[in-house]
């Protein structure tokens, strides 16, 4: 089987990436021809690692600026290749530009996953729907309310984003590590967060919190992106160097949720989130914005609060009793895997399901 794996936002740093690697890397090893096709230019480090799991790449680096030019690029490459699958990632029907060319390069199944629960693009998004309803004949979503907002009533297969569980375990050493490094005390408090630094993930949001908690309240931002140092200088100006740190990009994260004491994700909008995935895993709680569907609440692990009110998130964060919860993070930890695993975010599980989904589609 060949299966083109297509992706609408840049394949780097960001959860639709991170599901299409993993998956991809598991779909090779189950012998099905993988290519990614990705609307920008791809780092050298990524191509090689795809490469080694012998997965192609090819870039067509047109889509939002140029889009006849990236439709008919698409659709050539599609028709010589001869693709069995395509599955179109995204969160809205612009998805059908990709879904069009497929339909013209003779691609049996056309399939379209929804990871979001919005669209930049609302008008586009209502004026594409007729054609969309037309060429996707295989509707995948991270949960139901992604599902819902793409696909209204049609019928959809749920494939949650997974992550290898046991990469996340709780450590010790790693807790000890991390915070050694960022020369906390044992009764200093880390919360965190990780995410892409941009508008969505709202990281602005935490000066409206860290600055009134007490000062053993310490917080760590994972990641990087186009706000990334405008979020440093903001820092800076406000004199809180000294307890909001940062990482950049790293390729450790489960080594500093090990070191965190709760996760933060004050998001304007999500769909299913991997972070949250991964926090629980590690067996952290999780303060969330109220705009991140309570579907990921799994584990009973999560509290969702209006971003209208930053007092309640800093009198709620003082509440947890963080002594007892450092002393049983371990089992913590090991018990919300098996719940993750029970509730369908091993993405190994997941990867054979997608499997029998195309399957499906291709008969």
């Amino acid at each position: 089987m060949k299966l083109a794996m297509i992706n609408t936002v840049n394949l780097e740093d960001n959860g639709i990436t991170t599901f299409i690697i993993d998956n991809s890397i598991l779909l090779a090893q189950h012998h099905i021809s993988v290519t990614i096709v990705a609307p920008n230019r791809v780092s050298d480090t990524l191509r090689k690692k795809l490469n080694n799991n012998n997965i192609d790449i090819f870039e067509i680096p047109y889509r939002s600026k140029r889009t006849w030019k990236y439709f008919n690029t698409l659709r050539k490459y599609l028709k010589n290749e001869s693709f069995d699958v395509v599955h179109v990632n995204g969160n809205s029907t612009t998805m059908s530009i990709e879904l069009l060319a497929a339909f013209f390069a003779g691609v049996k199944g056309r399939i379209a996953h929804s990871h979001n629960t919005t669209t930049d693009h609302p008008k586009i998004n209502q004026a594409l729907r007729p054609i969309f309803e037309i060429l996707v004949n295989g509707r995948i979503a991270c949960n139901n309310a992604a599902g819902k907002w793409l696909f209204k009533n049609q019928n959809f297969e749920v494939i949650k984003n997974g992550i290898f569980l046991r990469n996340y375990t709780f450590s010790y050493k790693k807790r000890n590590d991390i915070r050694k490094m960022l020369h906390l005390k044992e009764n200093d408090i880390l919360l965190g967060h990780i995410g892409r630094f941009n508008d969505q993930k709202n990281q602005k949001y935490f000066f409206k919190i860290i600055p009134f908690l007490p000062q053993n309240y310490h917080l760590i931002l994972v990641g990087q992106g186009m706000n990334f140092e405008k979020i440093k200088q903001e820092v800076r100006k406000r004199g809180l160097i000294s307890r909001i740190f940062f990482t950049g990009a790293i390729n450790n994260t489960s080594d500093y949720l090990s070191a965190m004491d709760l996760f933060l994700l004050p998001s304007i909008y999500e769909g299913q989130p991997f972070t949250l995935v991964e926090s629980t895993a590690s067996g952290l709680y999780n303060v969330v914005s109220s705009r991140v569907s309570m579907e990921n609440n799994v584990a009973d692990n999560m509290i969702s609060i209006s971003l209208d009110n930053p007092t309640k998130w800093k009198d709620r964060i003082e509440q947890y009793n963080f002594s007892n919860m450092r002393s049983r993070r371990q089992d913590t930890s090991n018990n919300f895997i098996e719940v993750l695993k029970d509730h369908g975010y091993d993405v190994e599980t997941n990867a054979q399901k997608l499997i029998d989904i195309y399957s499906k589609i291709c008969k």
